[in-house]
């Protein structure tokens, strides 16, 4: 398999991230429905706040699962943050603000929960295919599908060897494809280091991925 550029590299989550069901734009009609449903439950309405969930839920498992790595963990880490958001939403001044405020909560449900895993040992049991990266459409030949499977266990691997601050960040922006500016909001980060951070953590992910390549 020839060596990835860090553009190629990108392809693999990027690109192909916009057919994946997990998918959701923050886009004009999303926003306006966020806010009148978070203001309808701060007013009382219970049902409100399943649509809510409903809304978000395939967003927030999507997240928890790229920390957790497997249904069960992220069903229930899913599970907490959805309760802990119903218990604490009353506390949001801004609605509009949910979704940059749902994402903070999440970050860290998601820190806590992978340290709690790991001071048991759970990843050294768990593989690195477990990682979530959106699934190349399918191809029509097996060669197609032998490279395909091949550059997707090539990046889960480079992605599992980033440090924790860098992963996140790669996880924020080429997995969850979350804007500069939700992350920005999410990470309590001015937009400039946002970038920069993105920045260094994608040549990392570059360097990593040369070396898995350049190892027999």
């Amino acid at each position: 398999m020839e060596l990835f550029t860090l553009t190629a590299c990108l392809m693999v989550i990027v690109v192909l991230l916009n057919n994946s069901p997990g998918h959701m734009q923050q886009n004009g009609d999303t926003f306006a429905k966020t806010t009148e449903l978070v203001l309808a439950c701060q007013a009382g309405d219970k049902q409100a706040f399943n649509r809510l969930v409903l809304l978000y839920q395939t967003r927030i498992y999507n997240l928890a699962l790229n920390y957790v790595k497997t249904p069960e963990e992220a069903k229930d880490l899913a599970q907490d943050i959805f309760v802990t958001a119903y218990r604490s939403l009353p506390s949001l001044r801004e609605a509009t603000k949910f979704s940059a405020w749902l994402n903070q909560l999440t970050i860290n449900h998601c820190r806590n929960r992978y340290r709690k895993l790991q001071r048991r040992g759970y990843f050294t049991s768990t593989s690195t295919d477990d990682i979530v990266v959106p699934a190349l459409l399918s191809t029509d030949t097996p060669e197609g599908n032998l490279e395909r499977d091949e550059r997707i266990s090539l990046v889960r691997t480079a992605i599992a060897a980033l440090p924790e601050a860098e992963k996140e960040i790669i996880i924020l922006r080429d997995l969850q494809d979350l804007s500069y500016e939700e992350i920005s909001a999410t990470l309590e980060l001015p937009l400039g280091t946002v970038k920069s951070k993105l920045n260094r953590a994608r040549h990392t992910l570059k360097n990593k991925i040369k070396h898995l390549l350049s190892t027999p």
